[in-house]
């Protein structure tokens, strides 16, 4: 290997520890070649795309490594053929980051469709050594697609929904991973989910004030994959199912994203099988499960001088102060037990869902602690000018409760 530069590689398996595994392989590598002041971002990016690898490939994978004191390049090869795709949620957002960590940090990175049915991902650190690499490619655009048209999409539920789905469904697979249990139906619901986010990747680039809140979008996806969105649909209720059994640390999905996902799903489904686009429009939501919350909890709101409002997770009006029920103009009685949207003006409520999924999912808040000048909607369909303090605690159970404070302008 020329300017000092040594090749080494490994097998690994799809499974959690070897993640850990490539993260010190990577490190002595570099160590042993004397490339210490890229070590840590090598790592890390190695972690990325290994964890990308385990959760979404399903195959063997091989990691490469060449290194020199100047420059570094790691590679890792899976036997699927998809393409990951950056995915630019907004600035908020948890997940979709991956490509993105590697594109900012690394001084180069391709992504390469194998002829022997895989894909190579990599990225190289410092300056070139003069070999030549191979750039960036894209695959092929599959011989046998199927287009979709998405009537009416509502775009901030659906990057809620995308990002939600990514960050749950991710979690679920390396807890069944780590079970020794992994379902085929995890495969084919990560391809669907993949397929689809490389199809509306530009729709999560920032949008100016005024810009269209719902819009029609046509995309092209391959005809083997659409089958499995019905199996997206079924793995995701099961993944909020796991979570609502404290199984998982990411919450379940609100009642207006499991709306999204049906209706998605159901969509290219129907689709696929050459039925006529029906566009989305609000729907009923699904009952939520009870989430008991401790009664000292409640009282104290419930008995509060000043208008106090408290929600739980699945976004349930559970305790409303007097000064707060005459504000809205609602018998606190028949206010508990509705979700927050009941006090949300309606051209509000799909920022509101999208960012208490951000909120839930541990993601920052820009109104969490922050005093907000919004409207309410009062039980008579007018606007209340208020100012808004959310703050978010935990009862004696560690169950999650939100208390809004009202203040009238």
């Amino acid at each position: 290997m020329p300017m000092g530069g040594g090749q080494r590689l490994v097998r690994l398996p799809p499974a959690p520890e070897s993640a850990r595994q490539a993260r010190r392989f990577v490190a002595d590598v570099l160590t042993a070649v004397g490339a210490d002041d890229h070590l840590d971002t090598a790592v890390l990016l190695t972690s990325e795309l290994v964890t990308n690898g385990i959760v979404h490939a399903h195959t063997d994978l091989q990691l490469v490594v060449e290194a020199s004191d100047r420059w570094v390049r790691v590679e890792v090869i899976d036997g699927n053929p998809m393409l990951p795709a950056k995915r630019d949620y907004d600035d908020d957002a948890l997940t979709g980051r991956g490509l993105e960590m590697v594109e900012l940090l690394a001084d180069d990175f391709g992504v390469q469709s194998l002829e022997d049915d895989g894909k190579r991902v990599w990225f190289r650190l410092g300056a070139s050594p003069g070999q030549v690499h191979a750039e960036q490619t894209a695959a092929e655009p599959p011989s046998d697609n199927v287009s979709i048209r998405l009537v009416n999409l509502p775009l901030t539920l659906y990057s809620a929904w995308q990002e939600h789905a990514d960050a749950i469904l991710r979690e679920a697979m390396l807890v069944a991973l780590e079970r020794d249990e992994l379902p085929e139906e995890f495969s084919l619901a990560s391809q669907a989910l993949s397929a689809l986010g490389t199809q509306t990747v530009e729709l999560f680039a920032a949008r100016p004030d005024g810009a269209p809140t719902h819009i029609d979008v046509d995309m092209e996806l391959p005809a083997a994959v659409v089958p499995y969105y019905p199996v997206l649909r079924d793995m995701l209720r099961r993944c909020s199912e796991m979570s609502v059994r404290g199984e998982l640390l990411v919450p379940p999905s609100l009642p207006e994203i499991q709306a999204v996902r049906r209706w998605l799903c159901d969509e290219i489904g129907r689709q696929g099988q050459g039925l006529p686009p029906r566009g989305w429009a609000d729907m009923p939501v699904d009952d939520v499960p009870d989430d008991p919350t401790s009664a000292d909890a409640i009282d104290a709101v419930r008995t509060s001088p000043v208008a106090q409002v408290a929600a739980d997770r699945w976004n349930r009006i559970i305790a409303v102060s007097p000064s707060a029920a005459q504000l809205l103009g609602w018998q606190a009685v028949d206010l508990e037990g509705k979700r927050l949207v009941a006090i949300i003006p309606p051209a509000l409520r799909h920022a509101h869902v999208a960012a208490f999924t951000r909120q839930m999912l541990g993601g920052p808040s820009r109104i969490l602690g922050e005093p907000t000048d919004v409207p309410a909607l009062h039980h008579d369909g007018s606007e209340i000018p208020i100012t808004l303090l959310i703050e978010r605690h935990n009862d004696h159970n560690g169950r999650t409760l939100f208390v809004a404070t009202l203040t009238p302008r």
